[in-house]
């Protein structure tokens, strides 16, 4: 399967080029909105390296609470498919098996997300571990990260 995020006008030509050298037939599928930002990304690790620093957690194991704690009910308020998923197959198992299989088996939560959702999950880990003591980086970008708008 290919993807192709179409932000200005040479994607999509990129695209047009793909399609018309494609075989036929072919299905395709448009997803409004965009994907999250690299920036989000690179943001929300750097941001479990300083919880990590900060509270002695191993970092892998702040990116699985995040994820358990805050991310799951993101994607379960915001998609049908993952809440079905997710509640036949994770939500029975105890606190500790569900934070293993985040962790170890690298269960899909903040990459399923679309960038309003990741500002969601992000707004939410900042204002947690704020609440806790916990200094977190607040890049200039204000896309990867606006705490203006959160304060709104």
């Amino acid at each position: 399967m290919t993807t192709h995020a179409i932000k200005n006008l040479d994607d999509l030509s990129s695209l047009k080029t793909d399609l018309d050298g494609r075989k036929r037939p072919f299905i395709v599928e448009i997803t409004d909105g965009r994907d999250r930002s690299a920036e989000q990304n690179r943001l929300s690790h750097k941001w479990y390296r300083e919880i990590a620093d900060q509270t002695g957690e191993d970092r892998d194991d702040v990116r699985a609470r995040c994820k358990l704690e805050i991310g799951v009910p993101i994607l379960r308020e915001a998609s049908e498919q993952f809440r079905a998923t997710y509640d036949r197959l994770i939500r029975p198992l105890d606190y500790e098996d569900k934070l293993a299989a985040v962790r170890d088996m690298d269960l899909p939560v903040t990459r399923l997300m679309k960038v309003s959702e990741m500002t969601r999950y992000m707004d939410l880990v900042f204002k947690r571990h704020a609440e806790a003591g916990i200094e977190l980086t607040i890049p200039p970008d204000r896309f990867a990260y606006d705490p203006g708008r959160m304060a709104a």
